[in-house]
């Protein structure tokens, strides 16, 4: 506000040599605004009577605008400007009141009217009305003027292409001294018939960082429930820190507590609800559960859209090239959440971006739309809401959809003086009515669609929201109008995203990766069992926690909770391990080693025994599956081929038969000599061989000896002739053969 305030009797020491040189020259001062063709110029009025400001002493009074009467003012309406004089000073102000200007040249463009409103425009112009307190003004007090200016009075042409908005300035006076001034909008229409701006409003309901109470250990987690179970579908119940910032957000005064009660007074306010916080919510305090149950019956009337489960980072899930943990937050979100939703919408990191690889995830979640809002810092040259709120944006995999935020319109509803220093909420209400003006005079064509888009920290001020929206809703050149449409239409235009654009709080690469590493562990570990829900029940929500964007207001917290969802999603892949094998020796080419299984689990579990030399002087054969009982033991027997003597390095361990581990490895020595099988083998079979020989040797020597001790005999005692001549052996002589 103190900017301005400076800015503010500087600027009306200019007025006054401004006018002083019109009064003598004739002539306005160079560069200052014209009426646009086809326009009008208004009449002067009356004579210029230009204060006489002091620039260089201290302002003794500051002063505030705070109401603009009608915020659109008609052919035959009296203007009316209400105005706070403040005494910021030790001393007494003599003489304090106020002076009403009217700037009667329409700005033409949006440069045009942000010059008026930061003062680069000259305001030297007749005295349109005064006012004063009618005493001095004590240290510390204000007082309030009403400055009216009659119908006759207000000197604009009722030309119906005239219409559109007008600059006012408010000087504080003290004396014949200007000591602060403040500016803005009267918004003149002398016909409704007019081009209309669609506007939309879109909100997020995110909550503060949320963490669940993780299991100490598996023998808290649900890797014991029975066979047969029902799974549970609820996420796990919130830490006791959760409970407690959730407690804080929905009491009284408490940012949650103020959202819902401005959704539930504006139904036409587009929702983008986190269905991780209503869950938290309906799980935590007493004042959590109250606003989960209120919340959820606003919600229940308007167009809803669900952000992914816990709100995950996707520039961080992006940028660890795990785009796929967001599309399980989008499915677990739309499995979870009891609201009906129109589908899924991503939200825009506050700070430098989104990039192109962030942006790329909205096709990977299958979301309708990436909301990219004023706080994702991007420049209006790059990504303008100015140029309509739907845009085609570049990724790296192809193009997205993008909701952009106008910036200007937002901060008003958000923070006025980020637009204006000191600003009030009249002024606001008359800003953006003005830029919508300008807007709906642009152009050729139908004006774009622009949508106001506020942060996930806003918490909405009722009297500027009311302000704000009732103001759109009577003035002809608006069109408040659901966010829904904005998704129905064509691409108003082509943004450009940044190639890349990192946030310093955003999570690191290794820490996503962590996290969906245990994951995948996790998911592997299950298949194992009849049950595998049992194991997996609340695994994707605690992975989710730690990737929720609200954990960058604490990075600290969010890597330890990182360290303890790993820890806690691993506790769940326990119960599974391979009993204790000593050293072996292998002596034949083909044998086995028995190994015990055991299964802690409370489910069966179908597990292989993979066994791994480190050398190829064994081989080991193709596992089969086996099937052991819940709490029990089972041996198993892995068949072993031995090529050649060496010591040799084995791990073993189960893994699921898509060969995903499953247990601690389990390490041991097998000493392979098959060349002792084979030596025996040779010795016993040339024993063998010596043995038939000698045998042979033995058998042929007895046949000999016998027969040679027979033919002796015969020779001495027996006949001469042979049965094979025709002889016999009782006849000696032989027949005639004739």
């Amino acid at each position: 506000m103190s900017a301005r305030r400076g800015r503010g009797w500087v600027t009306a020491a200019a007025v006054a040599v401004l006018g002083a040189l019109m009064a003598f020259g004739g002539g306005g001062p160079a560069g200052a605004a014209t009426e646009p063709a086809g326009a009008a110029t208004e009449p002067a009025g009356a004579a210029t009577e230009p204060p006489t400001p002091s620039p260089t002493e201290k302002p003794t009074l500051q002063i505030e605008i705070t109401e603009v009467s009608p915020e659109v003012l008609r052919p035959g309406e009296d203007l009316t400007v209400l105005a706070t004089l403040h005494n910021t000073t030790d001393e007494v102000v003599d003489n304090p009141g106020a002076v009403l200007r009217i700037k009667r040249v329409r700005p033409g463009s949006l440069p045009e009217l942000e010059s008026w409103a930061d003062g680069s425009t000259s305001s030297a112009g007749q005295r349109d009305a005064t006012a004063t307190v009618g005493s001095p003004l004590a240290p510390g007090a204000s007082a309030s003027v009403v400055l009216s200016v009659a119908a006759d009075r207000i000197g604009l042409r009722t030309l119906a292409d005239v219409w559109g908005p007008r600059g006012i300035a408010v000087d504080a006076t003290s004396g014949n001294r200007v000591t602060d001034q403040q500016r803005s909008f009267v918004l003149w229409l002398p016909s409704d018939d007019v081009p209309t701006v669609p506007v939309s409003l879109l909100v997020p309901v995110t909550g503060p960082p949320l963490a669940p109470a993780l299991p100490a250990g598996p023998d808290e987690s649900d890797s014991t429930a029975a066979p047969g179970s029902e799974p549970s579908t609820a996420p796990t119940a919130a830490d006791p820190a959760t409970v407690q910032r959730l407690e804080a957000a929905t009491a009284p005064g408490g940012r949650l507590t103020a959202l819902e009660s401005a959704l539930s007074s504006h139904p036409d306010i587009g929702v983008v609800v986190d269905p991780a916080l209503l869950a938290a919510a309906a799980a935590g305090g007493p004042q959590a559960r109250e606003w989960a149950e209120t919340m959820t019956s606003t919600l229940g009337s308007r167009d809803v859209w669900a952000l992914p489960w816990a709100d995950p980072d996707i520039a961080a899930a992006a940028h660890a090239d795990r785009a796929d943990l967001v599309t399980l937050a989008a499915r677990t979100g739309t499995e979870i959440s009891t609201l009906p939703v129109d589908g899924t919408l991503l939200w825009a990191p506050p700070g430098p971006g989104p990039d192109r690889s962030t942006a790329a995830v909205t096709g990977a979640a299958n979301a309708r739309a990436l909301v990219i809002g004023p706080d994702s810092g991007l420049s209006e040259e790059r990504v303008s809401g100015a140029d309509g709120a739907r845009q085609r944006v570049g990724t790296t995999t192809g193009t997205a959809t993008a909701l952009v935020g106008d910036t200007t319109l937002t901060d008003l509803l958000v923070d006025p003086d980020a637009v204006e220093p000191g600003s009030t909420t009249a002024t606001a209400v008359q800003r953006a009515l003005a830029e919508l003006a300008v807007l709906a005079r642009s152009g050729d064509g139908a004006p774009p669609a622009l949508l106001l888009s506020p942060g996930r920290s806003w918490t909405p001020d009722d009297a500027r929201l009311d302000a704000l929206l009732g103001a759109f809703a009577a003035a002809p050149w608006v069109q408040v109008r659901s966010a829904a449409t904005l998704l129905e239409g064509e691409d108003d235009a082509h943004g450009t995203l940044p190639a890349t654009a990192h946030d310093a709080d955003e999570l690191a690469p290794a820490g996503v990766q962590a996290l969906g590493a245990a994951r995948e562990r996790a998911l592997g570990f299950a298949t194992v069992t009849t049950d595998p829900q049992s194991l997996l029940d609340g695994v994707d929500t605690e992975i989710l926690a730690p990737l929720s964007v609200a954990w960058r207001e604490d990075p600290a917290a969010r890597d330890a909770l990182v360290a303890a969802t790993v820890t806690s999603v691993d506790a769940r892949t326990t119960g599974l391990s391979l009993g204790a094998q000593g050293d072996i020796t292998v002596i034949s080419a083909s044998s086995e080693v028995r190994l015990s299984v055991r299964n802690d689990l409370a489910v069966p579990a179908t597990v292989l025994v993979d066994v791994q030399p480190r050398k190829a002087c064994l081989e080991v054969g193709e596992p089969e599956p086996v099937t052991v009982a819940p709490n029990s033991e089972k041996s198993v027997p892995v068949h072993l081929v031995a090529n050649a003597n060496c010591d040799v390095v084995v791990v073993a361990q189960l893994t699921s038969t898509e060969g995903a581990p499953v247990s601690p490895p389990l390490q041991f020595t097998a000493r392979v000599s098959p060349t002792i099988e084979n030596v025996g083998t040779i010795v016993v079979g040339v024993l063998l061989a010596i043995g038939l020989i000698l045998g042979i040797v033995r058998t042929v020597r007895r046949g000999q000896s016998a027969r040679r001790g027979a033919r002796t005999e015969a020779e001495g005692t027996g006949p001469l002739s042979l049965p094979v001549l025709g002889g016999s052996l009782d006849d000696p002589t032989p027949k005639d053969p004739s």
